[in-house]
């Protein structure tokens, strides 16, 4: 384990966390008494819930029933030409 005075510290500390970030555990001194220690976490991502959509389809329903919306892509290919049918939600009134 790698000891740093706080002075060390406060001057080296992206050096110091890079060092943390491999896995090295860092200990703080004051005097040469340990006040702190870092050390890496055990997991760094952040746990990622699926989103629920189902609403977004119900609330379009509700409010433009069966009409075809044009979507922002189909906006886009029609502006450099490459123009398809409405493509989400067919049988619908253009």
């Amino acid at each position: 384990m790698k000891s740093v005075t706080i002075r060390e510290a406060q001057h080296n500390l992206a050096k110091i966390l890079k060092d943390v970030e491999r896995g090295e555990t860092v200990e703080i001194l004051r005097r040469s008494v340990p006040v702190a220690r870092l050390s890496p976490v055990d997991s760094v991502e952040p746990e990622v819930k699926p989103v629920d959509w189902t609403w977004v389809e119900e609330r379009r329903r509700k409010i433009w029933g069966d009409r075809c919306i044009t979507t922002m892509d189909e906006i886009l290919d029609d502006l450099r030409g490459e123009r398809r049918p409405c493509s989400i939600w067919t049988q619908g009134l253009h």
